[in-house]
């Protein structure tokens, strides 16, 4: 299933949740009316009209009261629901730390840790997203793990203490290659939704048991002659508010199991696609069968976000009807059809200082090594004639059915890159002090005279210890591949979400001199820019996904034709060549193929290919699919792809939201 598919069918289950959810609200209404009449009914006493003697109050219809009650639930469930979507808008760090989740420090020092965020890199550059933030939960000793946000600008991957010491890292590797389906597969925007909705049924539930928990504690009090009437009508809303509220949320804990069961079998697939190594995802489930402690977490919030986690995360009163995740048994045999039944004997010790390390930090276990990733070579591109460092084998088919498909060859070619980086390289994108030089540094290289113009400009609007830190990695950036540079880039992006408005608005300001300090923008510098002001508007966005604006093509026929003659005039300077790929991309988009004509070189620049990629960004995703499908073909005309194409095509997909893989791999 391809990105596109899975993005389509998170929609479809999205639909699927508003409509069981808006059953389970009705259902509430209806008892929360019944047991409101019961209460008038009998509160009423010797003054109730003859009308409520003469029928019980099940089958007793008032308009006045079920309107009452219905507005009263709504605005209720509502409130509540949206004041939950509030707290975890703010993206997957407000999730991680509503489970008291810690941010690992980028430059950690505990081996565990640094196992963990290379193996979520390695992920990252691998699938062609940013890079997540890394949490951890220290006082977690259980095996689990959840991946949360909105977008994948905004998306962390958060592990139990459990997961990073008791695992091998084939088996963490598993895990995390599981959470990174759910980014893929668009499933954390509808867990987000699940929580919010689950607690808004529940919040009837809650204030019953606060108006009960006052009246045993002497807090709520009547007064008058009719005391012992008034404490009675209490009590019995109280214990009505706390059945209804219970009764719904036990709906909507069966809501919850079901949406999210079915999804676990899928992610459990891509990961085995993602590794090549079922040995490892199955280890880890069988660790949790095989631990005392299993996967359930002890923190009191677990159960309302136990739908995001990568095995169930708590005890279930009602067996496998509340269950979020299928049982254990069921996920092995998926993964290993002959399975033994035999589970994990605990106590195994896992010592990840045996581990191999590289220069750029762990380079993967024993069998990682056994198979190490090749070296980033270049291949033959046609008979007799070899590819130049700047023209790699492209096949565009394959490139778009990549998009969100991650594979071994992406995640190995991954690995390959990241190890190629410097340590001093590395290190650098760990921290925003260090990350904002080392960006610098990517658009600096060039003519000297040019460089120190540079350099003056970082200081003057950055400051010296930037210009100084910025003339320090110089060397290093110097013989650094150009296929390295992007992903070196999505390295710093954990850094650079931590900055404050101030800051980041100086790094912009600073960028943008620097993207221009030449008079000119290359396709490098245009989808740097591009991608980081995307992904970080993406991140702190308050709505980071904006409704669908386009459903249509015809309204973006000249704004798709502009796309494609960037990317046809970048790959080639010949008219014919120009022409045949632009033609390639047009046989991609029959729907409005008579509408697109190929522009001059002054109506597809940078400037132009920005202003049509922010309204492709609007665009549905039928409409982003051959659009993607369509610049694939112009690339791969002369079935090879320069890195300016490279550059620019990755600039297209991160605009409009599409992860793609390197390239070359």
């Amino acid at each position: 299933m391809d990105f596109f598919e899975a993005q389509t069918r998170a929609k479809r289950r999205t639909n699927r949740l508003v409509f069981l959810f808006a059953l389970a609200v009705l259902g509430t209404i209806a008892a929360s009316y019944i047991a409101a009449v019961a209460i008038v009914h009998t509160a009423g006493g010797a003054n109730r009209h003859s009308y409520y003697e003469e029928r019980a109050p099940l089958v007793y219809w008032d308009p006045t009261i079920f309107t009452s009650v219905a507005l009263a639930t709504i605005a209720i469930v509502g409130l509540a629901s949206l004041y939950k979507w509030s707290q975890m808008r703010a993206g997957g760090s407000a999730v991680a730390e509503l489970v008291s989740g810690r941010r690992i420090d980028p430059h950690t020092t505990d081996l565990h840790e640094r196992r963990l965020l290379n193996v979520v890199e390695e992920m990252a550059i691998a699938s062609g997203t940013p890079v997540p933030t890394v949490y951890v939960l220290d006082e977690e000793p259980a095996i689990n793990a959840f991946a949360a946000g909105l977008t994948t600008s905004d998306a962390v991957v958060a592990v139990t203490r459990g997961t990073l010491e008791k695992l091998t890292r084939d088996e963490l590797q598993g895990v995390i290659g599981h959470e990174f389906s759910h980014i893929l597969n668009g499933d954390m925007r509808l867990n987000v939704k699940l929580a919010a909705i689950v607690f808004g049924i529940l919040v009837i539930g809650l204030l019953g048991r606060g108006i009960l928990e006052g009246l045993g504690r002497g807090r709520v009090r009547s007064s008058g002659d009719k005391k012992g009437g008034g404490m009675a009508v209490i009590l019995a809303i109280g214990v009505a508010l706390l059945l209804i509220g219970y009764v719904g949320y036990f709906f909507g804990r069966l809501i919850q199991a079901a949406v999210s069961r079915q999804r676990e079998f899928l992610a459990d697939a891509s990961a085995v696609q993602f590794t090549r190594n079922p040995a490892g995802l199955s280890g880890a489930l069988k660790k949790i069968g095989g631990y005392a402690l299993g996967s359930t977490l002890t923190d009191k919030h677990a159960p309302e976000i136990g739908h995001f986690f990568f095995a169930q995360g708590f005890t279930s009163f009602f067996g496998g009807l509340w269950a979020t995740h299928p049982p254990l048994g069921e996920r092995l045999r998926a993964i290993d059809p002959r399975w033994d039944g035999q589970l994990f004997t605990p106590p195994e010790v896992v010592d990840v200082a045996t581990e191999s390390f590289t220069s750029a930090g762990l380079a993967g276990s024993a069998r990682s090594l056994a198979g190490s990733p090749p070296p980033i070579t270049r291949e033959i591109v046609r008979e007799g004639e070899l590819a130049t460092p700047d023209r790699v084998p492209f096949a565009p088919a394959a490139v778009t059915a990549s998009i969100g498909a991650l594979t071994e060859a992406h995640f190995r070619h991954a690995r390959a890159l990241l190890e190629t980086l410097p340590a001093g390289l590395r290190n650098a994108t760990r921290a925003a002090d260090t990350a904002l030089p080392l960006i610098y540094g990517l658009l600096s290289n060039g003519a000297p005279a040019n460089r120190e113009r540079q350099l003056a400009l970082i200081a003057q609007h950055s400051g010296a210890a930037h210009r100084t830190a910025t003339q320090t990695l110089l060397p290093l950036l110097a013989d650094l591949d150009e296929a390295v540079k992007l992903p070196l880039f999505q390295l710093c992006l954990p850094a650079l979400r931590t900055l404050d408005a101030a800051a980041l608005a100086r790094f912009v300001a600073t960028l943008d001199k620097l993207v221009h300090s030449d008079a000119e923008v290359s396709p490098f510098e245009f989808a740097l820019q591009k991608m980081l002001l995307r992904q970080l508007s993406l991140a702190r966005a308050s709505s980071p996904r904006a409704p669908v604006q386009f459903s249509s093509f015809q309204p973006l026929a000249a704004d798709i034709a502009v796309v494609l003659s960037a990317l046809a005039r970048a790959g080639a300077t010949e008219p014919a060549r120009v022409s045949l790929a632009f033609a390639a991309g047009v046989g991609q988009l029959p729907l409005i193929a008579d509408r697109l004509a190929l522009v001059g070189a002054e109506a597809c620049t940078l400037e132009k290919l920005d202003a049509a990629l922010d309204r492709l960004a609007g665009a549905a995703l039928p409409i982003k699919q051959r659009v993607l499908a369509g610049a694939a073909q112009v690339i791969g005309a002369d079935r090879v792809v320069t890195e300016r194409e490279a550059d620019l095509f990755r600039a297209i997909a991160a605009a409009i939201d599409c992860p793609v893989p390197v390239l070359a791999a």
